[in-house]
């Protein structure tokens, strides 16, 4: 039997007996370029081009390996200084295209790109081969030498890559092509297991002369459309085949539905319905592809089997790359049902169909050559494969349809031009109305300050008439305690004489001392009235003040709220895919009008701080319910910067007698401040105690931070109002505005106590004694003193 084989493996590895090798591997590839060229010329499936491509490549290489042969066998050229590393070489290459031909029927870039840089590599290992091949001695056998060795290796790697994706991929006809790759495989594998002498593998040979024939059957991997067979003799009618096109009283119904349709959102879905009924299509679908012509707009379909209409979706021009390429081009497509076909796999995933079946393009061109869309036609149920004659049958009715679609096309732009306009109006007619309200606002602000005016104007002439009274009294005041002195010294005087006399001085002394009083209570009730209109043209203006600046603070909002409104839209893309510069630009632009946002917040509250500490209004305000409120509106920032919060809370806490906003602003800007002035996966620790003190119960809320410290200097500022304005930013305090300096008027105003403590390179920790009662301590308690008799 190993004679056997040796004499064949000779045969095939000397003239004139090789020629059967290569006229073997030519006629096999001839075959199956002309049967890929009989089936291009009637499907011009994309498939079959692409197989015309591979097929080509190995003949040319095969022919010039033929003739090469042929030189060498006529004495012309000398064989052994070339042909055996060139021979691996062309095997090799020959592998690579027979595994790019079965796995990739479709066009897919990678593997396109990958073939023809393994091609390249190939060829300059074969240059390289060569030139190692010319240092060996004339007539040296080429087998089982290192350069062998590589090739046969190389060679199975190529094989057992293309099994591997062959049994995952499973395109159509895989299973001849795999027959084809063992037949390889076997081939190699006996070259390297039973050495052979000489400078050609006779089992490799052997095993291609057993494999090239099967590729006679890659061109019938899709199914061809059937042609009707001619002939010069008379033949008997046959059988009518099944109608092609429709005559039934439906389809007329739907083209005269399509001319009459005057509305421009059904006249997608009248084209899809007739297209379906005069095809015969299983599903039929209008398509677009957007101006950027990155997506692809199904507008409307038909299902002709369940005679429903289908809502319209989008697809991304990389799913389906051949579909949109054709409709951008506007050239007709047809492609057979394939499982490794991207398009089919996208329009299946889209539409929920496992098998779309065959596919029929027809695009929509303009006269002037200019591609408004398509008509797209599946066969999912009935497995129809589309003819050149369904294609040019299709192509007719899409450019008919031009006026029709652009009439479409003009209603539409017409109802989006009457309802932007529409939108217009409307937000012209909001902007009046907020223009009237803001006048009538602005008259209603007039008016009250003109009244303020008034009443500052009588203010200040009740002011004076008191200021000129305490003035009388006060000079009153005087004449009557100098007459006292003189009163008195008469009283004890040596001139004193009878005791009717004395008993008269005793009661003009009683009656001016009686007077006294009088004057005096005047004057203290005098000089209470005046404290009264001096605090209360104080807070007025304060408060003329506040309505400015929230009036102001108002107008600011509005294109805040419009800015931070564009900004979510944009975030999420809704109108557009932002990148990644441009997400963050965006996302910075947020930030900083919710920072102004904040200010503004700051703004209002320090303006109208002065005359709402006088409208707080004390109550039982139950802690834990301030503490959660807080911790959520401070949550973001928490989170943003990855904080851990650390609660120290007792298990019972008693109700506190406090104004309930004041003391959920003092908590917020503590914590506020506390998750600024901390780094990022930081700590902050609230912790919430109760004391006693002088005889009366304490509730004592700290905050701590890890924020590094606070310098000792830049402590007595901490709590300041305008401590930013002459100073850059306090290390170790994340506060920006004017947060802590509300937190200790807050704190003030119910009388309780604010501090800090801090300790540098660790943190600060921020304190707030409030009285549970929401009283006042003995030692703030006034006193008024008695007048003396």
């Amino acid at each position: 039997m190993s004679s056997f084989f040796a004499q064949i493996f000779t045969l095939l590895t000397t003239p004139p007996g090789n020629l059967i090798y290569h006229l073997t591997l030519v006629f096999s590839i001839a075959g199956a370029l002309q049967a890929a060229f009989t089936h291009w010329r009637s499907s011009e499936f994309p498939q079959t081009r692409r197989t015309l491509l591979g097929l080509g490549v190995l003949l040319v290489m095969q022919l010039a390996l033929f003739v090469l042969g042929g030189l060498g066998w006529q004495g012309i050229t000398e064989p052994a200084l070339f042909l055996p590393p060139l021979d691996r070489a062309v095997s090799v290459v020959g592998l690579l295209w027979l595994t790019w031909l079965w796995l990739f029927p479709e066009p897919s870039r990678l593997a396109d790109a990958g073939t023809l840089l393994l091609t390249f590599l190939i060829a300059t290992g074969a240059a390289l081969g060569l030139v190692n091949w010319g240092q060996y001695p004339l007539g040296s056998a080429f087998n089982l030498t290192v350069q062998d060795l590589i090739w046969q290796t190389f060679a199975l790697a190529i094989i057992a890559l293309g099994v591997s994706v062959l049994l995952v991929r499973k395109p159509n006809g895989w299973g001849n092509g795999l027959a084809m790759l063992l037949l390889a495989a076997v081939g190699h594998l006996a070259h390297l297991l039973f050495p052979e002498s000489g400078s050609y593998a006779g089992s490799v040979r052997l095993a291609y002369m057993a494999a090239y024939p099967i590729l006679l059957t890659l061109p019938q991997r899709f199914p061809s459309p059937a042609t009707r067979p001619t002939s010069i003799k008379r033949v008997k009618p046959h059988i009518p085949e099944r109608r092609r096109y429709s005559t039934d009283p439906k389809t007329f119904h739907a083209l005269l539905a399509l001319a009459a349709e005057m509305d421009a959102g059904k006249i997608s879905h009248a084209i899809t319905r007739a297209i379906a009924q005069t095809m015969l299509a299983d599903l039929a679908f209008l398509i677009y592809l957007t101006d950027d012509k990155n997506q692809l707009i199904i507008a409307s379909g038909y299902d002709l089997i369940r005679e429903e209409n289908l809502e319209g979706a989008s697809l991304s021009r990389d799913v389906v790359p051949l579909l949109a390429t054709a409709v951008q081009r506007g050239r007709p497509l047809r492609l057979p049902a394939s499982s490794t076909s991207i398009d089919l796999k996208g329009l299946g995933d889209l539409l929920g169909l496992g098998n779309p079946g065959h596919l029929l393009l027809g695009p929509i061109v303009t006269p002037e050559k200019e591609p408004l869309g398509g008509l797209l036609l599946l066969s999912p149920y009935s497995n129809r494969l589309w003819s050149a004659e369904d294609q040019s049958f299709l192509t007719n009715i899409a450019a008919s349809l031009v006026p029709i679609i652009q009439r479409g096309q003009r209603l539409a732009s017409l109802a989006d031009k009457e309802k932007e306009f529409q939108e217009r109006l409307e937000e012209a007619q909001a902007r009046i109305e907020d223009l009237e309200r803001r006048n009538e606002e602005l008259s209603a602000q007039l008016q009250a300050a003109q009244e303020r005016i008034r009443q500052s104007e009588s203010q200040a002439e009740d002011m004076a008439a008191l200021l000129a009274v305490q003035e009388e009294a006060q000079q009153t005041i005087a004449r009557l305690k100098k007459e006292n002195e003189e009163l008195r010294a008469a009283l004890h005087g040596e001139a004193v004489g009878s005791p009717r006399e004395v008993a008269h001085l005793e009661k003009e002394l009683r009656l001016t001392l009686e007077e006294v009083a009088r004057l005096q209570k005047a004057l203290a009730e005098a000089n209470m009235k005046i404290d009264e209109l001096k605090q209360g043209s104080r807070v007025a203006q304060i408060s003329e003040q506040a309505e400015v600046v929230a009036s102001i603070s108002q107008e600011l909002r509005q294109p805040m709220s419009s800015i931070i409104g564009y900004t979510d839209l944009l975030l999420g893309e809704s109108v557009g895919i932002l990148g990644a510069l441009q997400r963050k630009f965006v996302e910075r632009i947020k930030a900083a009008t919710e920072r102004i946002g904040s200010l503004i917040d700051d703004l209002i509250q320090i303006t109208t701080l002065e005359s709402g500490l006088s409208e707080l209004k004390p109550e039982p305000v139950d802690l834990n319910l301030i503490i959660d409120n807080a911790l959520a509106y401070t949550s973001s920032q928490v989170r943003e910067k990855n904080i851990t919060v650390h609660l120290d809370l007792p298990k019972h806490t008693v109700p506190i007698y406090a104004d309930r906003e004041a003391l959920q602003q003092i908590l917020i800007h503590l914590l506020q401040n506390a998750s600024a002035a901390s780094p990022v996966e930081g700590k902050v620790t609230l912790r919430v105690q109760t004391r006693m003190e002088d005889g009366e119960e304490y509730v004592l809320i700290q905050v701590s931070d890890t924020g590094g410290g606070i310098p000792a200097e830049d402590l007595p500022r901490v709590f300041t109002r305008l401590y930013r304005a002459d100073n850059v930013l306090i290390q170790g305090v994340g506060d920006t505005g004017v947060g802590l300096s509300i937190a200790k008027a807050l704190t003030e105003a119910q009388h309780g106590r604010i501090w800090v403590e801090t300790e540098m390179g660790v943190g600060s920790t921020f304190s707030v004694l409030l009285p549970v009662s929401g009283k006042p301590p003995a030692s703030e308690e006034t006193t008024t003193p008695s007048d003396e008799d």
